[in-house]
């Protein structure tokens, strides 16, 4: 008789996490579906941000990102209660970061765009091998399929492990609200923004070595952590890294930011303390959730060039935030820009590298003992 594999019902977003936006009791928080427009003022916290078995069946991956989530509750709770961010270099910032990376590479909006991105370069690259071959009966046939990518969430979630340095250069600010309009969250709550001009160098991208990068984490109805780029953005906070943020429209654009990285649902305390973030994205909303990015192909000599350009989210400028003046003309002390660090990626992808080398010899090596 065989047992059910423990660990089936995989949250993406912690139980934990949602907890800090909970409605009327620790089992339920308010949400808004982007696809009917629906709000519910109670839903059931455990069945929000979950699938069956969305990393694998095997448990210990669960179990593994569980004491990860119980170690960023703790550092959540810490920041909160003591009203200060960890200080850059330490080693509190750098288990936020490593978490925060977690967050960000585990989620059915990574793999959504992950699947994207495989489907439209697969089958590209696919239409010109069949045309090159004369194989017309097969193109036919070619928008009927979906190209998707096999363990896709493991993929994101092991580079994000091993790009988590990326950030760890960014400057991290609490931000307090004071405001009657309430932080909300989403079913992918790292939310990345660039707030530089249209016309600068960096093109405004949001890798998280990108020149001009912006993160919105928020961690309750009344806080919300935001790191960004130090050389490009001057914040003005307090010595332990805090603002009192006091203006209601900055909380609605911060907001947005959310509203523009989530998969299907945005999640908060009470709807009546979200009314206006919620009138705001109607108005606004194919602003704010544009179509996914098409692919371009440019001829390129004998070849074609394959090009995908993602939207960039540009934050509203909140007052607090500020572009410095390296920025405006250019000049910065590290890096040029469209990277921030160019040696800090260089380390990043070394690893990344050995990371994919060992698993393409584990992959082989349980092939071998499949076979033999």
């Amino acid at each position: 008789m065989s047992s059910t594999p423990k660990k089936k019902n995989n949250h993406f977003v912690p139980k934990s996490y949602l907890k800090r936006f909970c409605s009327g009791s620790d089992r339920q928080i308010g949400l808004y579906n982007l696809k009917s427009g629906r709000t519910v003022a109670a839903a059931p916290i455990k069945s929000q941000c979950s699938r069956d078995y969305f990393y694998t069946k095997n448990p210990v991956f669960e179990d593994s990102f569980a004491k990860i989530e119980t170690q960023q509750k703790k550092l959540l709770d810490e920041i909160i209660a003591s009203h200060s961010v960890p200080a850059r270099g330490s080693t509190d910032r750098s288990s936020l970061s490593f978490g925060l990376m977690f967050q960000a590479g585990r989620t059915a909006t990574t793999v959504a765009n992950e699947d994207h991105l495989t489907n439209q370069f697969g089958k590209a690259i696919l239409e010109h091998h069949l045309t090159k071959e004369g194989r017309t009966d097969l193109l036919e046939h070619l928008p009927e399929l979906e190209i998707t990518m096999p363990d896709a969430v493991m993929d994101a979630v092991t580079q994000h492990f091993a790009m988590y340095p990326l950030i760890d250069d960014l400057d991290s600010t609490l931000l307090l609200n004071n405001t009657n309009e309430d932080f909300l969250t989403s079913d992918h709550p790292v939310a990345r923004c660039n707030s530089l001009p249209p016309a600068h160098g960096s093109g405004r991208r949001i890798g998280f070595a990108s020149r001009g990068l912006i993160i919105i984490y928020p961690i309750s109805p009344r806080a919300l952590l935001l790191f960004s780029d130090s050389e490009a953005y001057k914040v003005e906070r307090n010595s332990t890294g805090v603002v009192n943020l006091n203006s209601r429209r900055d909380v609605i654009e911060l907001n947005l930011a959310q509203c523009g990285s989530a998969y299907e649902n945005l999640y908060f305390a009470s709807p009546a303390r979200v009314q206006a973030t919620l009138e705001a994205f109607r108005k606004r909303s194919d602003d704010v959730r544009p179509a996914r990015p098409a692919l371009t192909e440019t001829p390129l000599g004998r070849g074609v060039l394959l090009e995908m350009q993602p939207h960039v989210r540009r934050l509203s400028m909140p007052k607090l935030l500020k572009i410095r003046h390296a920025a405006r003309i250019g000049k910065y002390t590290l890096g040029d820009g469209l990277v921030r660090d160019p040696m800090r990626v260089q380390v990043v992808r070394a690893e990344c590298d050995r990371l994919n080398k060992l698993r393409e010899e584990a992959t082989e090596r349980a092939e071998r003992e499949r076979s033999g």
